[in-house]
């Protein structure tokens, strides 16, 4: 998919609760979901910078970049947000989702692209995608 198609998809797909949104990527991507209280927050423009970066590295790893900002969130997904992953409201929060759906990271502090790559490339299913893509 090019990053035009990629970014439009995002667009239509912001349309949609996030619960929605998470459930439609099950099996197709893996997501990196960032929260924070206010779009101008340290950590999330800190978060933000470094995976702006690594824009191909993002692509070939089937990553989804979801940004939570409470003050733009709607009640149901503050809700689904605070009922599925927990968080504490005004603060910092990185989750790492796989294609399985499930959390593999979670952090309150930004997290370096090269960690972030480094966890998706050790695992099962990232092996198998890369042996197919040599």
């Amino acid at each position: 998919m090019n990053v035009f198609a990629l970014m439009l998809s995002m667009l239509f797909w912001g349309q949609d609760p996030l619960e929605s949104r998470l459930s439609k990527m099950v099996g197709k991507s893996r997501v990196v979901m960032v929260y924070c209280p206010k779009s101008s927050d340290a950590d999330f423009k800190a978060q933000k910078k470094w995976l702006s970066e690594v824009g191909a590295g993002i692509l070939e790893r089937d990553l989804c970049v979801v940004d939570c900002v409470e003050a733009e969130l709607s009640p149901e997904d503050a809700a689904h947000l605070k009922e599925r992953f927990r968080y504490t409201p005004n603060h910092f929060c990185f989750w790492l989702i796989g294609k399985d759906g499930e959390v593999k990271l979670i952090s309150s502090k930004p997290v370096k692209p090269e960690q972030i790559f480094g966890l998706i490339d050790s695992m099962p299913m990232r092996r198998e995608e890369m042996k197919r893509n040599k």
